[in-house]
């Protein structure tokens, strides 16, 4: 049987546990990440694999677009963001309409769309 590598992500979710233990809060969004422990039980057939392509197209765009307006941003207010925080958050943008994008994609799928 294949494994599915998606499913890997859900090791990300380990950090958010570390945030349960030492009280720190940032990490508990880490937790978010447990969702792809699901993959490892989807055997990825040719479809699957192109709707992980095309959520991953959308994830990686939406992250360039963020990142470059996280920039002018930073740069006409450098006082409203960190650079820390604008990268940050493209990562989370990306990632999110990466997990959206790949559910919608499922959705559609399993109604024969």
């Amino acid at each position: 049987m294949k494994v599915n590598k998606l499913g890997f992500l859900s090791i990300l979710a380990l950090i958010g546990i570390l945030g349960i233990v030492t009280e720190h809060k940032p990490f508990l969004g880490f937790l978010g990440f447990t969702y792809y422990v699901r993959y490892f039980f989807v055997t990825p057939d040719e479809m699957f694999q192109q709707n992980v392509r095309r959520a991953a197209s959308i994830g990686f765009f939406s992250g360039v677009g963020a990142t470059g307006l996280a920039l002018i941003i930073r740069t006409l207010f450098p006082e409203f963001i960190t650079s820390n925080m604008a990268l940050a958050s493209c990562y989370v943008v990306s990632v999110f309409c990466f997990t959206i994008a790949l559910m919608v994609l499922e959705i559609k799928e399993q109604r024969g769309c």
